[in-house]
């Protein structure tokens, strides 16, 4: 995949891509934890039997690639790691606690996905940063920027 986005990018020399090529990889890894948008709950066929999730066929990820699936159960963000305030939430629903415990649960996941998100948007900044106009194009329309 790194190959590809160096060719995308136009990157002859092997100095310039050492420059991109770690800055590219946060962003993937920044994407990754967010989880193309947080569907990880919709890849069980719950909440209205939807599959897959991804980012919406805009980027990296694509079609079919799901924004979370059931391993064991839970919930994860694309590719990632299961998020503990994600699985927290869910329990919180399955077990049909009151629904001030579900507001704190809530809150406690909403404020981990702006943390990813603004890490997201810092390592996207980072990269834009050492892109030329056309790279930075490409990167857009490859789903590494916004």
């Amino acid at each position: 995949m790194m190959e590809r986005y160096r060719e995308a990018l136009e990157i002859k020399s092997d100095d310039e891509w050492k420059a991109i090529e770690p800055r590219v990889t946060k962003v993937m890894d920044a994407r990754r934890e967010v989880g193309f948008g947080g569907a990880g709950f919709f890849g069980r066929g719950g909440a209205g039997g939807r599959r897959g999730g991804g980012d919406g066929g805009t980027g990296a990820g694509g079609t079919g690639a799901g924004g979370g699936g059931d391993q064991g159960g839970r919930p994860r963000g694309f590719g990632g790691e299961p998020n503990p305030d994600a699985e927290a939430l869910q329990k919180a629903i399955e077990a049909k606690v009151s629904n001030d415990e579900i507001k704190t649960k809530l809150a406690k996941y909403r404020e981990s996905r702006k943390t990813k998100e603004a890490n997201l948007t810092k390592a996207q900044d980072d990269l834009r940063k050492v892109l030329n106009v056309r790279q930075e194009a490409s990167a857009v329309l490859m789903g590494l920027l916004q």
